[in-house]
């Protein structure tokens, strides 16, 4: 039987908890009718999913951050480089020291740099509301999946409804944990105000049922 959702319970039901009344779906529970979006047939990877799913937002360091961070890409910033660095040898947990560095080695396009002082300031038990996204986007291209659950749990009030079901629907895909993954790609859907967006989360739940429907019994 493939998996439906109810949106009530904002759980996936299997025949397990599914009824069948009227000739409809609905859920043990709470009787409401479950939701189905079809299946559609994929023998591509989980990263090619996720690639074109494009995870939010693609990865364009300069375009991201330029006139909203000063001027992270030209010479002048060394001197601000060395200060930060010479900060953090007397302070090694000054938050402004390693966001400033993060962001530097961002446009620099040293990732695994920027997310080493991102994953300092986290460590630190710095305030990250306003970073939150920024250092998602670190975690998901080194594809640090179950930091981003930690993360999110850690500030699901930060967050939007949206964007908390929608990192955690990625994360939980990276990670090859479909049930869990469908379970958040519903609840992504059902928070989304972006009807382009909600078409690609559509598309998503119906490569993950797909996936479901092969490996059940």
């Amino acid at each position: 039987m493939s998996l439906r959702y109810c949106v009530s319970c904002k759980t996936i039901c299997d025949q397990n908890n599914t009824v069948i009344s009227e000739e409809l779906y609905r859920c043990s529970t709470c009787k409401k009718v479950l939701i189905y979006f079809g299946r559609e047939e994929a023998s591509i990877s989980i990263d090619t999913i996720l690639a074109e799913y494009d995870a939010l937002h693609p990865y364009n360091p300069l375009k991201d951050f330029k006139g909203v961070v000063k001027d992270y890409e030209n010479p002048p910033t060394n001197i601000a480089i060395i200060e930060c660095e010479e900060i953090l040898k007397h302070d090694p947990n000054n938050k402004e020291a390693l966001r400033h560095l993060s962001k530097h080695f961002w446009v620099q396009k040293n990732i695994q740099k920027s997310l080493d002082y991102m994953n300092k300031l986290n460590q630190v038990n710095s305030d990250l509301s306003d970073d939150i996204v920024y250092y998602v986007r670190l975690l998901l291209i080194q594809k640090e999946y179950q930091s981003i659950i930690d993360l999110m749990k850690k500030y699901e009030d930060k967050i939007t409804k949206f964007l908390f079901y929608h990192y955690l629907a990625i994360s939980y895909l990276g990670l090859n944990l479909f049930n869990d993954a469908l379970t958040y790609f519903y609840q992504a859907y059902y928070s989304c105000d972006d009807e382009g967006r909600k078409k690609k989360i559509k598309k998503m739940i119906r490569y993950l049922n797909s996936i479901l429907d092969k490996s059940s019994p």
